[in-house]
């Protein structure tokens, strides 16, 4: 049976309605909140976003008298103040802008052609979007490999977010895996051939975290739910051809989808040659960017000075022996160096952790540290260092004098750490522990 031209058939007012809708919030939604891969996009975003805000947090204080000191953070991703304002903004335009719209022109037979750039938009902006989260994933930038602070944290006194970044750091090959899927997901959809089976894909993924972002309670719900948004709408020219191949069972015709097409062949090729590049170019981009901020953010190589977990074997203020109570809250139970340089921490014997800036210099044996939520709050200790892992610190705390002791604790003591991959596990071994 010849299937009709799309092109030529009339829309009902519903479906005309539906379109306007989603091509006014999908346009709005991608101008407000940009997927950051796209060269120079933060650049442009920084022009509109400032007054846009300023918007928004009229509407916050004026309209729905909501008192909130972060109500300019300016990214509608996250479920802030600001991003559910902005996606409330969005969807109350989309609605009166589509209705304004069909009055105006309604005697349109379809919107056919818009429809197709809408949905190379969409397309372009899921791509560009997976191939970035996948990307972060096999460079292990999103989900950064255990931390010293995170092996000694118990789960209890992690927020259900921290847990769910603890299991997805600890494994590389988990990451590579699902990082993998993400970015090839990305390039199916470049292509109007494979796009049906890259929108797919993505679903089953989007759909993976909208339960992970909800059931751990990360704060990138609405951002989630607009992309599974934009999947299904993809989708949604194929919905009664899957349902009939995937439930009934029935011979599904090919989709009609011709390619844009040209009178001349120059300009078809121009067109080709013009796509590839600007796709190669934008994937080159955002790689270049996301192994630049994995230089600077992921653990170096090369570890800082001190690097390590010290137990407290020996807590000494004003010349006393302080006993390692669990109700002092002032003596140190742990010292943690981390990466990157200029890091450390220090757990307390009531559980508490402080961040401070540390820095040691190994010539004049001297550390230099201040709290990172208050750089007035400076110490200077000297220090020493035996073969036998021991190390010494003498200095002030506020008005005492301390001399503390620490013995270094061999991080690769760490079941999470020491216990790999193993293609025969020993049951015995397993309940034992």
């Amino acid at each position: 049976m010849e299937q009709p031209d799309p092109a030529t058939a009339e829309w009902s007012i519903k479906k005309k309605l539906l379109f306007c809708f989603f091509f006014i919030f999908f346009i709005l939604y991608i101008f407000l909140n940009p997927n950051h891969i796209v060269p120079y996009s933060d650049f442009l975003y920084r022009f509109y976003i400032q007054p846009f805000g300023d918007f928004i947090a009229w509407l916050a204080q004026d309209v729905f008298h909501i008192v909130n000191p972060a109500i300019k953070f300016y990214n509608g991703t996250i479920d802030s103040v600001f991003g559910y304002l902005t996606a409330l903004f969005i969807f109350l335009m989309a609605i009166s802008s589509s209705l304004i719209w069909l009055v105006i022109d309604s005697r349109t037979r379809n919107y056919h052609k818009l429809y197709k750039a809408l949905t190379v938009l969409v397309r372009y902006y899921l791509a560009f979007t997976m191939i970035a989260y996948g990307s972060f994933k096999i460079i292990k930038l999103q989900f950064l490999s255990l931390s010293q602070v995170m092996l000694l944290q118990t789960y209890g006194n992690s927020t259900p977010k921290q847990l769910l970044w603890s299991f997805m750091g600890y494994s590389a090959g988990y990451n590579y895996f699902i990082g993998s899927i993400e970015f090839i997901a990305g390039l199916l959809l470049f292509f109007r051939r494979t796009s049906t089976l890259g929108s797919i894909i993505v679903l089953g993924i989007l759909a993976n975290v909208i339960a992970v972002n909800f059931s751990f309670d990360i704060n990138v719900k609405l951002y989630s739910i607009v992309l599974t948004i934009m999947a299904l709408f993809l989708l949604s020219k194929d919905i009664i051809r899957l349902f009939n191949f995937f439930f009934l069972n029935k011979i599904v015709h090919p989709s009609v989808d011709p390619p844009t097409h040209f009178e001349t062949k120059w300009k078809n090729t121009a067109f080709l040659v013009s796509k590839y590049a600007i796709i190669l170019y934008i994937i080159f981009f955002g790689l270049r960017a996301n192994f630049a901020r994995t230089l600077h953010d992921r653990d170096s190589p090369v570890k800082p000075l001190l690097y390590g977990i010290y137990n407290v074997t020996a807590f000494i203020r004003n010349k006393d022996t302080i006993k390692p109570l669990t109700t002092d809250a002032t003596r140190w139970n742990k010292l943690i160096v981390s990466s990157p340089k200029g890091n450390a921490s220090i757990i307390l014997m009531d559980g508490r952790i402080k961040s401070f800036v540390f820095k040691p210099e190994m010539v004049k044996k001297k550390i230099e540290m201040y709290a990172k939520s208050d750089t007035s709050d400076k110490y200077t200790f000297t220090y020493n260092q035996s073969a036998d892992s021991v190390l010494v610190l003498h200095g002030k705390w506020h008005k005492d004098s301390l001399e503390i002791k620490f013995k270094q604790y061999d991080i690769n003591k760490f079941p999470l750490i020491n216990h790999g991959f193993r293609w025969i596990i020993d049951h015995y071994y397993t309940n034992k522990r």
